[in-house]
């Protein structure tokens, strides 16, 4: 029976997902055969997930050997965190003269969204609806180089496919975050939505965990 077609970024999340909770050891080989039977993908699918495990640092491809658990590099992980922080910085800075009244309530609803997520919500819920606030205010910023440069080193130097806070109080400080942001770009202060927007991408329980899993 053939199996259905599974998607990159999901199938990434589940394999990221078994490394994180130590299923398979740094160093160790993932063998896409046993993948393949684990996950019910298909052997391009898995592939294609590895290859986005790969860009994340999770997964490291040995030529002509195969895919194998990556030890990861604290150092990487913080330096990178750095570079998102100025450039979403950017991005929101680029988006402020752009938001008109309906926009920010737009950005209102995608942070109610998220607050709900919270309550009542999957940690992929949780993850979706995070995104989507950041995503939805730097959409409003007319340098799109910026903003996919921002998204690309946001999505691609993470290690796991999925944003994963350790608690809920976590959560609830990222939900403030978001209200502070909220209330900078209200006031149309440029000066407090830089430090907000950069406190929340440093000082994000999820992004610390990240690194102390590296």
């Amino acid at each position: 029976m053939a199996r259905p077609v599974r998607p990159r970024r999901a199938l990434a999340a589940e394999i990221a997902t078994a490394i994180r909770g130590g299923e398979y050891r740094i160093g160790e080989w993932l063998r896409q055969v046993d993948l393949e039977e684990r996950f019910g993908a298909t052997r391009f699918d898995i592939r294609a997930a590895l290859a986005e495990l790969v860009l994340r640092h999770t997964v490291e491809h040995v030529p002509n050997r195969g895919f194998r658990v990556a030890a990861p590099d604290r150092q990487r992980v913080r330096d990178t965190l750095l570079v998102r922080a100025m450039l979403e910085v950017e991005a929101a800075l680029g988006a402020l003269p752009h938001l008109d009244a309906a926009a920010l309530q737009l950005l209102e609803e995608k942070a109610d969204a998220f607050d709900r997520a919270i309550s009542d919500g999957t940690p992929a819920a949780q993850s979706a609806t995070n995104l989507d606030f950041h995503d939805t205010l730097y959409a409003f910023c007319p340098n799109k180089a910026l903003v996919d440069l921002a998204i690309e080193v946001r999505d691609r130097y993470r290690m796991w496919p999925l944003v994963l806070w350790p608690s809920m109080r976590a959560l609830r400080h990222s939900a403030e975050g978001h209200r502070e942001i909220l209330a900078a770009l209200r006031a149309g202060a440029a000066a407090a939505l830089a430090t907000s927007v950069r406190a929340h991408i440093l000082n994000s329980e999820a992004n610390k965990a990240q690194d102390e899993d590296a």
